[in-house]
């Protein structure tokens, strides 16, 4: 039997354990993107129990927030890192504390390979101001490997000295959760639900004042909505848990995800779990996420900030019932070969182990 690879795990998770290997996977605590599923990789991975006691949690906000720094997971992490192969921090945040102290010669993260899940740099280095740019372009300097959900943010790490420590990999779905199920009633036509910066409802809004026979439900915060008075033929709806998430978009004719151009592939959460519920989905087509497109195949695409584009897509959508259901078909297919978090989890653990120089392999 060949050796585990050594991880020491750097995220935020709700129980996340070293004991959980030994369990199937539906019987272990998730942790953030399923990277639970590494230790089916032959992976031996370590993580840091999150933070209890007040007065701990106190000191940790204080100092972080004094520091703009996430310290306290990296300190916490220093006995296991002696005895790991590679640190893996999830996300950007939890790796800026062992590449600082990697660029100062401090063990023990100054010997070992450095690798971060990154999902917001990118965005951050092609529109942040000077000083945040300044801050992730020193960050990377001590990293080995930054693993990105699309490929075109390669070039723009690669402007920011990466050079050729940028990996793409494909985003991953828990396609055992988000799954096909018959009897779901459609309770909406045009369905789409998002909570980060990265949505564009007001262009969704607006295509809906163009088709006043059409019903739209938004399931967002508020405040993303601020300003925006929707036509009578959109309801809003608050925040839902998981699993009125998942029986929303089981109940929808058409899931529509509208997106701002980010250098990340915003929406692709959504995209995915639409797919694998073996519904059509249709997005916003941008370069981040052309990757994950395949028109008419598996899923849609609509025009970037084109009220009237977006309008005249839904409405010939709709207006194909039978194509809508093929391509639904279709794209639990696609998800099922090319976009579950195994498969993800799978490609992230083949580039942690490759290479990996005999010096920095640790002991225990």
């Amino acid at each position: 039997m060949s050796e585990l690879l050594k991880v020491l795990g750097l995220f935020d998770h709700n129980g996340v354990e070293r004991s959980q290997r030994s369990l199937a996977a539906g019987d272990r605590v998730p942790g953030p993107y399923r990277v639970d599923l590494l230790m089916d990789q032959g992976v031996d991975m370590r993580t840091m129990r999150m933070v209890t006691h007040p007065l701990h949690k106190k000191i940790r906000d204080f100092v972080e927030h004094r520091t703009g720094v996430r310290t306290d997971l990296a300190i916490r992490g220093i006995p296991a890192a002696h005895k790991s192969d590679v640190i893996l921090a999830i996300l950007e945040d939890k790796s800026v504390l062992p590449s600082l102290m990697r660029q100062r010669s401090l063990p023990p993260y100054s010997h070992r390979r450095l690798s971060v899940v990154s999902c917001w740099w990118g965005e951050e280095l092609l529109n942040g101001d000077r000083q945040t740019r300044a801050e992730i372009q020193r960050a990377i300097q001590g990293l080995d490997q930054i693993f990105v959900f699309s490929r075109n943010q390669v070039p723009i790490f690669e402007k920011a000295g990466a050079g050729g420590r940028v990996i793409p990999v494909s985003f991953g779905v828990d396609h055992h959760n988000f799954r096909p199920e018959t009897g779901h009633e459609r309770r909406f036509q045009v369905f789409s639900a998002g909570f980060d910066r990265g949505r564009d409802f007001a262009t969704l809004v607006s295509a809906a004042r163009l088709l006043p026979e059409v019903r739209f439900d938004i399931v967002t915060q508020m405040d993303i909505l601020k300003g925006v008075v929707p036509p009578a033929n959109v309801t809003v709806h608050a925040p839902t848990n998981g699993e009125e998430h998942r029986k929303n978009l089981l109940a929808a004719d058409l899931i529509v995800i509208p997106t701002h151009d980010l250098a990340y592939p915003t929406g692709q959460s959504v995209l995915l779990e639409g797919m694998a519920s073996g519904r059509p989905v249709v997005v916003t087509k941008t370069p981040a996420m052309t990757e994950y497109i395949d028109e008419g195949q598996s899923n849609f695409s609509m025009p970037l900030h084109d009220p009237v584009g977006v309008a005249s897509t839904i409405s010939r959508l709709l207006s194909d019932q039978d194509r809508l259901e093929l391509v639904g078909a279709r794209a639990r297919a696609t998800v099922e070969a090319n976009y579950t978090f195994e498969r993800m989890w799978h490609e992230i653990a083949r580039h942690l182990k490759r290479g990996l120089r005999p010096a920095v392999r640790a002991t225990e």
